[in-house]
């Protein structure tokens, strides 16, 4: 058997991988301290599977807690995953630095770590890094158009420093550490107050509380089911590819459309209310994946988003 370590293992998209690689019969080892995670993710993953070990620890920290691990000499360290990091705007901005230094030290914690073992980074990057486009769909040869110096700024720059340290890292080591851009991702298991769009949406429709709409609804987003995602991860990981690819759903649809998936799939007696648009909100937002698809085995995001969406719906339900 070999093993993985997931920082963010409690998060949304770290508990999904954390299961994946159990399901595949792997070692996982699990670091999160609980910022943003939620324990029903790790209890979840503690009843799948024994060969789930799960740390609480702040990974911008020393690593030392891991170097005498029985199960690291037994079994081979193939990747490590990070994905530690606040990902909703809420989150991210009131952990301003702590995205940083998770992003940026917590980082480079894990490349030194893996390349002790002689695994591999996958870095957690983000469409954020395009900032508010001026090109769509963006390909991943678009540098941006970010603003370093506002509220979103301490997670889009702490992405984009993270891609420039993966890169510079390979360049002077000769490792092949990788990353993955991904576009707004959901499903089951995200944290009902983390403040994105669907889980909002939903939650909402759901209490029949006012649908809140931020702007006029006519900013787009492309949202990628999280097992089509964690299908794309894991087949970039394990190919040895260095580049940022990608990975999301080319579909595109307006708050406005979302919201009437929801309110159709839900029945609510929601209203929606709407509210200015907050600072730097990108108006747009939709991949260019036709990288994802030449590289990674013709991916495509599968499942549509009315699909998606009652999957979400049916398991919220059990948790309100």
């Amino acid at each position: 058997m070999n093993t993985v370590i997931v920082t963010g293992a409690a998060g949304f998209l770290g508990s999904h991988l954390c299961e994946h690689y159990l399901n595949k019969s792997y070692h996982v080892i699990g670091l999160d301290n609980f910022a943003t995670g939620s324990k029903d993710n790790i209890q979840y993953l503690k009843a799948k599977s024994p060969h789930f070990l799960f740390f609480e620890s702040d990974v911008t920290q020393s690593w030392q807690q891991l170097e005498n691990l029985a199960i690291l000499k037994q079994a081979k360290l193939t990747h490590i995953f990070h994905f530690a990091s606040p990902a909703s705007p809420p989150h991210y901005q009131k952990l301003a630095k702590e995205t940083l230094w998770v992003n940026s030290i917590g980082l480079n914690n894990a490349i030194e770590f893996a390349d002790q073992h002689q695994a591999r980074v996958i870095f957690a990057s983000t469409s954020e890094v395009y900032g508010d486009p001026n090109c769509t769909p963006q390909p991943e040869s678009y540098w941006g158009n970010v603003n370093s110096y506002g509220e979103r700024s301490c997670y889009d720059e702490a992405k984009r420093f993270g891609e420039a340290l993966i890169f510079s890292h390979n360049k002077k080591f000769n490792t092949q550490h990788g990353l993955v851009r991904i576009f707004n991702t959901y499903g089951p298991r995200m944290n009902p107050n983390d403040g994105r769009v669907v889980i909002n949406f939903i939650l909402q429709a759901l209490t029949h509380a006012p649908i809140t709409v931020y702007g006029d609804g006519l900013q787009t987003r492309s949202f990628c089911y999280v097992d089509d995602l964690i299908n794309a991860i894991t087949r970039y990981a394990h190919k040895n590819l260095t580049f940022p690819i990608n990975i999301g759903n080319q579909n595109e649809f307006t708050m406005l459309e979302l919201v009437e998936i929801v309110k159709k799939l839900t029945q609510t007696k929601s209203e929606v209310v709407f509210k200015p648009l907050p600072s730097d909100d990108p108006k747009q937002r939709r991949p260019d994946t036709t990288l994802a698809f030449k590289n990674l085995d013709a991916w495509k995001a599968e499942i549509p988003l009315e699909k998606g969406v009652q999957h979400m719906i049916d398991w919220l339900k059990t948790k309100i």
